[in-house]
C-alpha cells in the first residue's frame, strides 16, 4: 500500500510538458488528453519506472497501475501491465488489458494481439482477423521480426488452409523483398521453413524441399528444416538422406539450436519438433 501511495504521489516531481508549465497534482490538473503529458508519463512510470524491475515483479504492476490510475487513457500501460500474465498463460487476465490497449490505440496494437492469438492462444480465426485489421491500418508493417502475411500464413497452415497459406507466405516474401524476389538474402529462413511446410502438407515434395533448403542455406543448423527434409526422404523411402538430415536436426537440438523466434520459451510454434521426436524417427 505504501509502496503505491509513493508511486502515485511520484507524479508530483514531474514537470508538465510544455513552456512556463509547473508541476500539479494529478488529481488536480492532469490533462489527460494532451499527447505530450502522456508521453511524459508514459516515459516517466513505465521507461523509467517499471523497467527497472522484472516483469514478475510487483514493482511492475504497481508502476503501470499507478499511470492507469493517473491517466487510464494510455495504452501502453495495459500491454504492459498484461506481460507478465502473457509469459504465465494467464490469458484471462491479460487478453482483456490486450483489448484495452487495442481499443486506444488500434493501429500500435491490433497485430500485436494478433501475434498473441496465433502463438500463444491458437485463436488462429481471431489471429487473422486482427492481422487483417492492421493490415488496413499499417500496410505491410511488421510484427515481431515478421509481416502480418507472415502469421496469416501460419494460421491458415494450422487451419489447413494450404492454397491461403501458400498464397500468404508468397506475398510476405514480396514485402521483405520489396517485389524483388531474386534477393533471397533479404527472406527471413522462417519464411522459407513454413513455405516449405505447406507444399510438405500438399504432398508437393519438389517444392517442400526446395524452400527447406532455402531455409538450411541461410540457417544450417535449422532443426525443423533438417527434421522435415528428412521427412520428405522417409516418405520416398531413400533411407541414407533420411537419417543424414535426422543426425544433423539431432546434433543441432542437443547443441541448443533452435527455430529462433524470440517467444519460443513461452509458446509453441507451430511444427515445433522435440528432440525426443527426432530420436523416435532414427530408431
Amino acid at each position: 500500500m505504501v509502496k503505491s501511495l509513493i508511486l502515485f504521489l511520484s507524479f508530483l516531481l514531474l514537470v508538465q510538458v510544455g513552456v512556463g508549465q509547473s508541476t500539479v497534482p494529478p488529481q488536480a490538473n492532469c490533462d489527460c488528453s494532451n499527447k505530450k503529458i502522456r508521453d511524459s508519463l508514459a516515459e516517466h512510470y513505465l521507461d523509467k519506472g517499471a523497467y527497472k524491475y522484472s516483469y514478475n515483479s510487483n514493482e511492475w504492476q504497481q508502476y503501470c497501475d499507478s499511470l492507469i490510475a493517473i491517466c487510464p487513457n494510455i495504452a501502453r500501460a495495459y500491454q504492459l501491465k498484461a506481460i507478465p500474465y502473457i509469459k504465465f498463460a494467464d490469458y484471462a487476465k491479460a487478453f482483456p488489458l490486450e483489448d484495452k490497449a487495442v481499443e486506444l490505440e488500434p493501429k500500435n496494437y491490433t497485430a500485436y494481439r494478433g501475434f498473441l492469438k496465433c502463438i500463444f492462444t491458437k485463436d488462429y480465426e481471431g489471429a487473422i482477423i486482427d492481422f487483417k485489421k492492421a493490415q488496413q491500418l499499417t500496410p505491410n508493417s511488421y510484427e515481431m521480426d515478421h509481416t502480418y502475411l507472415f502469421y496469416e500464413g501460419l494460421c491458415n497452415l494450422e487451419l489447413g488452409n494450404y492454397s491461403l497459406a501458400e498464397e500468404n507466405f508468397k506475398k510476405d516474401i514480396l514485402i521483405q523483398t520489396g517485389g524483388d524476389t531474386g534477393r533471397q538474402n533479404k527472406i527471413h529462413f522462417n519464411t522459407f521453413l513454413y513455405l516449405g511446410l505447406v507444399y510438405y502438407e500438399m504432398n508437393q515434395h519438389e517444392k517442400a524441399k526446395d524452400n527447406l533448403q532455402k531455409c538450411i542455406a541461410i540457417y544450417k543448423e535449422h532443426p525443423v528444416a533438417n527434421f522435415y527434409l528428412a521427412m520428405l526422404y522417409k516418405r520416398e523411402n531413400d533411407i541414407e538422406l533420411k537419417n543424414k538430415y535426422l543426425q544433423i536436426a539431432k546434433q543441432a537440438k542437443e547443441k541448443g539450436y533452435n527455430i529462433n523466434e524470440d517467444n519460443i520459451y513461452y509458446a509453441y510454434y507451430p511444427h515445433q519438433v522435440t528432440l525426443y521426436e527426432i530420436n523416435i524417427e532414427l530408431q
